[in-house]
């Protein structure tokens, strides 16, 4: 909200989870005012009045929907989370790589070993040098330098695990610019002859290189890198402004791939990196028991109301919420064959029966919430 002057240490120290949800509690406040509407329900307080208001989110909005529900109750009637890992924490890391391989297995084509391939191709760069990750066509912004097979395998896994969670049966530009059905495609590269590093390369590129405009991959910027005072003009805030918060607290979700993936670090040696170069650009650590102390774990909603989570099953993701007890009023949907909360999207008629049904669950739920109006009277969902 500050421009080049958001990543000032003063700016920065408002960039939090706790800070997002009182901003949209004051945002609730203020809606009585704004709209004119008013809810039936009872105010402890009578000067502060209410409008019945149900919270949807996707992804980190997700989050801070179902942590809203957590923080503030009482202002709002529900809300619906859709693909927000909000148990996320050390330990997911093999689940989540496991959760790829699913994907790819299952859309990446019948019967076509798609996961097996790619799991031979990680594992092939894994043990490549750097000269032979320039012979499969890989183009590093700047000279590579003892961990760039390290920084690229993390960059192809963060790339593969995007693919998987932006499977979506139309073409899309959500994060990107993707083909329809992008897991196929990226199966189509990871299953043609040749040597198996050209081949993962082939398929990193379709993700971060749709437009064609990318002329080189910044394996620098892993694990929150990059050059010092790169951002400092305003010109990537988002990148930027995402690694803060997985140098605070969210350290399983830092950005990779240029931009355009995301995937948690490994435990010991990787975490350590992180922390260190979280400290180097911004002079701050991870908190990584903060977040599950301060809301809970996936267990522990069991003692929250009005809660819907929705997963999509090609979305790795939807590992974060596995841990969700359901029960009472709080309810964990999967959408088989959708991807990163399609039930969100404008409805397509491509999408799965899975995602349709999704939604449906979603109107009758909300319906639900809103019938707890003890006068019946319509409400107003911001």
């Amino acid at each position: 909200p500050f421009g080049a002057a958001s990543f000032t240490p003063a700016n920065l120290s408002l960039l939090s989870v706790e800070q997002a949800l009182a901003d949209y509690a004051a945002l609730l406040l203020a809606l009585p005012a704004e709209l004119g509407c008013r809810s039936a329900r009872p105010s402890v307080d009578p000067s502060r009045p209410l409008c019945d208001t149900v919270l949807f989110g996707g992804s980190y909005g997700g989050m801070l929907a179902a942590w809203h529900r957590v923080r503030y109750p009482h202002l709002s009637l529900g809300a619906v989370a859709s693909g927000a890992p909000v148990d996320f924490y050390d330990g997911v890391q093999s689940r989540f790589a496991a959760a790829v391989n699913r994907t790819f297995a299952v859309y990446g084509g019948k019967g076509s070993g798609c996961s097996s391939a790619l799991q031979a191709a990680l594992a092939a760069a894994d043990a490549a040098t750097p000269s032979q990750l320039v012979a499969a066509g890989v183009r590093p912004c700047d000279p590579m330098g003892g961990d760039a097979v390290e920084r690229y395998v993390f960059y192809a896994r963060g790339a593969m695990a995007s693919t998987a969670m932006l499977d979506y049966p139309y073409q899309s530009r959500f994060v990107g610019l993707l083909p329809p059905n992008p897991v196929r495609r990226a199966c189509g590269d990871l299953l043609a002859p040749g040597e198996p590093l050209r081949r993962l390369h082939s398929a990193v590129l379709r993700l971060v290189n749709g437009t064609g405009a990318l002329r080189c991959v910044d394996l620098r910027a892993e694990l929150v890198g990059g050059r010092p005072g790169w951002w400092a003009d305003g010109s990537d805030l988002g990148v930027q402004s995402w690694n803060y918060q997985a140098c605070t607290e969210l350290p399983l979700e830092p950005i990779t791939s240029d931009g355009f993936g995301f995937y948690p670090e490994a435990s010991g040696k990787q975490a350590a990196q992180l922390a260190d170069r979280c400290a180097d650009r911004f002079g701050v650590r991870p908190r990584p028991g903060w977040m599950g102390l301060a809301f809970g774990h996936g267990a522990d909603y069991r003692h929250h109301s009005n809660l819907l989570f929705v997963e999509n099953d090609k979305d790795p993701w939807q590992i974060g919420t596995e841990s969700v007890a359901s029960g009472g009023s709080v309810r964990r949907f999967v959408a088989a064959g959708g991807a990163h909360h399609q039930d969100l999207r404008f409805p397509s008629p491509l999408d799965a029966p899975g995602v349709s049904a999704a939604r449906r669950v979603v109107e009758e739920t909300v319906r639900g919430w809103l019938e707890l109006n003890p006068r019946g009277s319509p409400a107003r969902a911001v």
